[in-house]
């Protein structure tokens, strides 16, 4: 197809109308063409998109499939007409399944090679007519937790108010200090004013910023898996609370006072059946209208899940039947876009030796198969392993100094210096065996706290499947923690009560771990799901096909005997 009238076809889609010739003629270098025949499905409500598509020729109909499961159909595309514009610049997942009902020809362009352009022209960005939704998405803070699919819908501070109704006091303090300080300069001229003016100010004024900086660092994010309340306190204080969004119960609107009622502010309590666990929005504009955005995305994964469901079953009554449903030629170009991945193994002969100093070194975090283990920090063992360290190393300066300027006879210092040194040394060793054999582990399926003495005394070991995690939060506290990124990550459940990993190095990178692993069951576990109806519903209609085939006629109304006749 030549390509200027690739490009007169580009210009007609709202997304590129307004781009210039040349940064059309790139784009047109990516698109592709292709035919599809009735009946194919060009991509499926609850899957990832990668590709947008314009109609060239041909039609398409649009399905969506609620919470309920029941499919509706909601639009009929027609030549010029487009779709994808969310997958294409944010990767969501589909919200609706596209269907083929006139032999079509589409035009389609890819997220990964368009992202590439992007990176080499970036300026196009800024000039795409973008839905509002979308541009708000795409603008959205990126955070390190997020995963690569996962896309910010909101992102919220307290509302302002509470800001001007926390600076009020230090700031009338500040001025009514730079007023009297200012008459007292004013009528004096001395230096003393402009010196007490700095020195009275500087409290109020660094209260205020110190206000300022804390109202900005509380955020309240829902993305398209989850919400989130990120709370940080510079060098005091850091804690993110978060809640899958298939996990949420119930959400409850709270408004109290009149200033409430008057600029709209008010607490979201986003309700899990975990025993402690709640996600609070605190005084947030709009409260309303963050619940519906909720609301919204819970629909949309339910949706999506039930999507996913009748698109199994549907697959499923067409491999009994032998039905070949039409494929999509272009499959492979809604696929993700590659990521490098990096390896580092260490040879076996330096792998065995270092196997050597494992015990006394063993590390804070570790991955075997699919179990991942973290211990607590070394910072936490140092408080009970002092007394038996400061023992052994009193008692080495003691006795090497009676043996140079007191004593001639070693003999009974060195047996008292061996006794203590022994008793001090195995307390010591308990002690630390003690801090080593504490581990904490997540599994495929699985959370796992085993705290267990030293020689097998004594294991405590609780356990919760990964689909009963209602939310995570984790916390960093105080300004040792923030320095050296250790802290408590807490996993609340549904029965099997709240689980904390105390003192874990990286708790924001544990509490991503556990998330990430929970999405994954939770997939796996609707698969398995969807499995079963399958197999249940092809052993319906295997039962069927035998009654079919040696009763033809038996209990069929009478218009099936009929045209069995």
């Amino acid at each position: 197809m030549p390509n200027n009238n690739l490009a007169k076809q580009l210009k007609q889609i709202p997304l590129f109308a307004k781009l210039a010739r040349d940064d059309l003629k790139e784009i047109t270098k990516l698109v592709q063409r292709a035919e599809y025949q009735a009946g194919t499905e060009i991509c499926r409500q609850g899957k990832p998109g990668q590709t947008a598509y314009f109609v060239e020729s041909g039609e398409l109909r649009i399905l969506h499939v609620d919470p309920e499961g029941i499919e509706h159909e909601v639009g009929r595309l027609e030549p010029g007409d487009y779709f994808g514009e969310t997958s294409l610049l944010l990767g969501e997942p589909r919200d609706a399944t596209a269907q083929v009902t006139q032999d079509a020809v589409l035009l389609y362009l890819n997220k990964c090679d368009f992202d590439q352009l992007l990176d080499a022209r970036p300026w196009i960005i800024k000039g795409l007519e973008m839905r509002s939704d979308v541009e708000k998405k795409l603008l959205a803070p990126r955070f390190k937790w997020q995963d690569p699919e996962e896309v910010v819908v909101a992102s919220l501070h307290k509302h302002n108010v509470i800001l001007a109704r926390n600076i009020a006091l230090p700031s009338l303090v500040l001025i009514a200090t730079l007023v009297l300080c200012g008459y007292w300069f004013w009528q004096t001229r001395a230096t003393a004013a402009v010196v007490a003016a700095v020195l009275l100010g500087l409290f109020p004024a660094l209260f205020i910023l110190y206000l300022t900086m804390d109202h900005y660092n509380d955020d309240y994010i829902v993305t398209n898996k989850r919400v989130v309340h990120e709370e940080r306190v510079p060098l005091v204080l850091e804690s993110r609370t978060e809640a899958p969004l298939r996990s949420i119960q119930d959400i409850q609107q709270v408004q109290e006072g009149l200033l409430a009622q008057v600029y709209n502010f008010g607490d979201l309590i986003i309700e899990t059946a975990g025993e402690r666990g709640h996600v609070i929005f605190r005084q947030i504009p709009k409260p309303a209208e963050t619940q519906d955005i909720i609301f919204e995305q819970i629909d949309r994964v339910m949706s999506g899940a039930r999507a996913e469901e009748r698109a199994a079953i549907r697959d499923a009554l067409q491999h009994h039947f032998g039905i070949s449903p039409a494929e999509d030629s272009t499959q492979s170009s809604g696929a993700a876009c590659p990521a490098p991945e990096f390896k580092s193994t260490i040879p076996q002969w330096v792998r065995k030796p270092l196997g050597l100093f494992r015990y006394f070194m063993p590390p804070l975090w570790y991955e075997e198969g699919d179990t991942v283990t973290w211990r607590k920090h070394w910072l936490p063992l140092l408080k009970p392993i002092a007394p038996p360290t400061l023992i052994m190393l009193l008692s080495t300066l003691l006795t090497l100094y009676l043996l140079f300027f007191h004593f001639t006879n070693w003999s009974p210092i060195l047996i008292v210096y061996g006794v203590v040194m022994a008793a001090a040394f195995l307390w010591w060793l308990w002690v630390f065996d003690d801090w080593q054999n504490d581990v904490y582990q997540v599994t495929a399926t699985r959370i796992i706290d085993v705290e267990r003495l030293p020689l097998y005394l004594r294991e405590q070991r609780r356990e919760a499947s990964l689909g009963v995690i209602q939310n995570v939060s984790s916390e960093i506290p105080g300004v040792l923690g923030n320095l050296l990124n250790y802290g408590s990550v807490t996993i609340e459940t549904a029965g099997a009560g709240a689980f904390t990993f105390d003192n874990v190095k990286d708790p924001r990178g544990v509490q991503t771990e556990i998330f990430r692993r929970v999405e994954a069951f939770q997939a796996q576990r609707r698969q398995e799901e969807a499995d079963r109806h399958q197999s249940e519903l092809l052993d319906w209609f295997s039962v069927y096909d035998q009654i079919r085939s040696s009763h033809p006629t038996a209990n069929l109304p009478q218009s099936y005997q009929r045209q069995e006749s």
